[in-house]
């Protein structure tokens, strides 16, 4: 009995056989394959042996990691982004009180009317109504 190292024809993920089966199923993508048709990386009679090449090989594959600063994206545009992928418009209201009181420590209307031009208006009444933000000077509100 021998096993081998073979390459997925689909994810390309290099995986153990045994050479005494003809066929067996991808483990990473469930791709089944013929053994016939595969590329042999290595192949050894003892599993132990494979079992190392092949943690050997994956360790060469690893990429280095490079020490790349994170680019702060823009906060208010963060903010629009999570606004318009929440669903649940209670944390919609949430998000844009506390964003808006956080990036400029207040709001005013053509703020929310930047992040929802059709719905700023409804949009801050709720938020008032519902008690997400309350007006400190005329026009002028906060979280």
């Amino acid at each position: 009995m021998t096993y081998a190292i073979v390459s997925c024809k689909k994810c390309r993920r290099q995986r153990i056989i045994d050479r005494s089966s003809a066929s067996s199923k991808c483990p990473y993508c469930g791709t089944g394959a013929e053994h016939k048709g595969l590329t042999v990386v290595f192949e050894n009679r003892d599993q132990n042996v494979v079992r190392e090449a092949l943690t050997r090989l994956h360790s060469l594959d690893l990429p280095e990691k490079k020490n790349t600063k994170r680019v702060d994206s823009d906060p208010f545009s963060t903010l629009i982004h999570r606004y318009e992928n929440c669903a649940d418009p209670q944390k919609k209201m949430e998000l844009v009180s506390k964003g808006l009181t956080d990036l400029y420590g207040g709001f005013t209307l053509e703020d929310i009317e930047r992040i929802d031009e059709k719905n700023a208006s409804k949009l801050l009444s709720t938020m008032l109504e519902q008690c997400y933000a309350h007006e400190v000077k005329h026009g002028r509100y906060r979280a």
